[in-house]
């Protein structure tokens, strides 16, 4: 197949016309080929053009006629106002800010346990467990014997009784064997470590309130999209299984990055008065990062080679020529030009693909596997031209 090639284009080189000494003519698809006035390219079978004199070196002219039979569309490379649309994963976790531990601060038992297993909902003062403690009998004891006020009521709080327990007790005006513990928040019961009549030493934890009302969700994010965060942006969370979409604000971004992962965690926060968020699920993520004005053209004028990116530069209606770009973010359909390019600048949109083919011959014979070598000695072949069917 390697050597066939060679032979076909071979033979389209022995076949191109030569060139009087007067204007050359070429073929508007295929500008190395070069012939006389009359002639047709022996390639495609369009007639030859006169060739213009100031084309730009590297550009491709292709007719008016052709440019309008290949779809090509162009644009005017501007400045845009866009940031990079980032995209993560997240797990839900309960906002630490949001919970309660009740642990006990005298030995005693638990009495009566009004809320009996884990996932029980509770209200502010709710009743969550009463509780009988010598010490907190003595506390009290103290508080109806001596002064109502002062360091009686205030040992009697140092143990643990609440606002609402303390109301009770001074309206009662006397002992109570078994103090009540209220609920100080809404939220769910997370942890239970106690069972009716279970002794409890001080310091040990009897349960666990967590108010679910808001949620953090822990996003995954790329270390090279850091840059485009911000503490306090609005971010788009995604239940895949529903294909419903929240609104949460960025509420911190992590310094420390995970070194296998490549990852950042952010942390967003995000309304769950519905319950719609359980912990320990998995979230999309949807960040709209930093915006600012970038010079950028269409994403898909962004052609990308051997050498790396480049775009196809319209010079004329029927001149074109490949521009090497630097890129920066893509969002939005949009591509960042960092270097290559300046403001007002006219490229291809359309049918860019079909100019770059013609835009060498080089890079068409290449496309097909001939090497340098082979291309430049077809290069260095001498010109012929057919007279009455000969070669001469």
């Amino acid at each position: 197949m390697r050597v066939y090639i060679i032979i076909l284009f071979s033979f389209f080189i022995l076949t191109m016309p030569t060139w009087a000494a007067g204007e050359i003519y070429i073929c508007p698809m295929h500008p190395h080929i070069e012939g006389e006035k009359g002639e047709d390219c022996p390639i495609c079978g369009m007639s030859l053009v006169p060739k213009l004199n100031d084309t730009p070196k590297g550009a491709v002219i292709i007719s008016p006629a052709y440019v309008q039979a290949l779809g090509v569309k162009t644009n005017i490379v501007s400045s845009y106002n866009f940031g990079k649309t980032i995209n993560a994963y997240g797990q839900i976790e309960p906002s630490s800010r949001l919970e309660y531990a009740i642990a006990m601060r005298a030995n005693g038992w638990i009495v009566e346990l009004a809320t009996s297993a884990v996932g029980d909902q509770v209200q502010k003062g709710d009743l969550l467990f009463t509780y009988y403690s010598p010490d907190l009998m003595s506390a009290q004891s103290d508080f109806l014997i001596g002064s109502r006020t002062g360091n009686a009521e205030q040992r009697l709080r140092l143990f643990g009784m609440g606002d609402k327990a303390m109301a009770e007790f001074k309206k009662g005006g006397k002992m109570m064997e078994a103090t009540p513990f209220y609920a100080s928040i809404n939220g769910t019961v997370t942890t239970l470590d106690a069972r009716p009549g279970m002794y409890i030493g001080e310091g040990s934890r009897i349960l666990t309130l967590q108010d679910l009302s808001k949620v953090w969700v822990n996003a995954e994010v790329a270390l090279r999209d850091i840059a485009f965060l911000d503490k306090g942006q609005n971010a788009t969370i995604i239940q895949s299984e529903t294909g419903k979409t929240y609104s949460g604000v960025i509420d911190f971004i992590h310094p420390v990055a995970n070194p296998m992962s490549r990852t950042v965690k952010v942390r967003i926060i995000i309304n769950n008065i519905n319950g719609d968020f359980k912990p320990e699920t998995y979230v999309d993520v949807v960040i709209e990062g930093t915006p600012k004005t970038r010079l950028a053209v269409p994403q898909e004028a962004v052609l990308f080679g051997k050498e790396g990116h480049y775009v196809m530069e319209a010079i004329a209606d029927d001149q074109f020529r490949p521009t090497k770009v630097k890129t920066g973010i893509t969002s939005n359909g949009l591509t960042e030009i960092t270097r290559g390019l300046k403001q007002g600048q006219r490229i291809v949109t359309s049918g860019q693909f079909m100019i770059d083919a013609e835009s060498s011959l080089s890079g068409g014979m290449a496309s097909m596997g001939i090497g340098d070598t082979e291309m430049k000695n077809m290069q260095e072949a001498p010109t012929m031209k057919m007279e009455d069917g000969h070669v001469h």
